[in-house]
């Protein structure tokens, strides 16, 4: 079960800078913080990150934890917390995760189940997060939906950031898409040049990521255990249509 596309030492020292200005991102974070919010116990992140949510959440005073299956990212998000916090980080894989306590609200922000890329893995993920829950409590978790022009579309090194990395040090993210409709898969490419000690840098980080259609999901819901709430089609909580861009899924074990 080891996972083969670990995210590279590039892609975790630019993250927070690439992210940090994504208006999806901040419309997510606005949503997974009202959810925290209104949480009345323990709340689970799986897929942690470089602790964009987590860290917010901690501060306002939730009793968070998060486990994530990347060395690289774990070590980042507990560089920025105080070492009396670290017992909150775990490095786990979600789909062989193991806690010793139970969850209100669990929730996997930003794609993380789209890194899940056969059936088996997808309900193993699902069942130990059903597991992990107190009875009543709930997942939240969020996908792309597949639309047309972009599952068709291949996209070659596109300039999708450009911005600076510390003062007077430009950075540059360039991605491409190359689809594979047999796997259900979008192979995602992405290319950092950067400025550093006099000279430009690169650095490539190649990952499958897998789609998902809605009745698909609701099936893998309905095997796992849980019962479906509600898939919205944003973070705003609107209905599902087909202008939607999200699926921004909550279920209750």
């Amino acid at each position: 079960m080891e996972c083969k596309y670990k995210y590279n030492e590039a892609t975790v020292r630019f993250y927070d800078v690439v992210y940090e200005d994504f208006g999806h991102l901040k419309k997510g974070l606005e949503f997974y913080s009202q959810e925290i919010g209104k949480a009345s116990g323990a709340v689970l992140e799986v897929g942690a990150g470089t602790g964009r949510i987590l860290i917010p959440a901690l501060r306002q005073g939730a009793d968070i934890y998060g486990i994530d299956q990347s060395e690289l990212m774990i070590e980042k998000l507990k560089g920025k917390l105080d070492p009396a916090e670290h017992k909150r980080i775990s490095l786990q894989d979600a789909r062989s995760f193991k806690l010793e306590k139970k969850f209100k609200l669990i929730i996997s922000p930003f794609r993380v189940f789209q890194h899940l890329l056969t059936t088996e893995d997808q309900l193993l993920a699902l069942c130990r997060i059903y597991d992990h829950l107190d009875a009543g409590g709930y997942f939240i978790f969020d996908l792309f939906r597949p639309g047309l022009i972009r599952l068709v579309n291949e996209v070659k090194d596109s300039l999708e950031f450009e911005g600076e990395y510390e003062k007077g040090k430009k950075l540059k993210r360039y991605y491409s898409v190359k689809p594979d409709y047999l796997n259900q898969v979008q192979n995602v490419e992405f290319r950092f040049v950067w400025d550093e000690d006099g000279e430009e840098k690169t650095s490539t980080y190649a990952f499958p990521m897998r789609y998902y259609f809605r009745f698909e999901v609701e099936h893998l819901i309905a095997r796992s255990g849980f019962k479906l709430e509600h898939i919205y089609g944003d973070f705003e909580k609107h209905e599902l249509n087909s202008k939607s861009n999200e699926f921004v899924i909550v279920c209750r074990k």
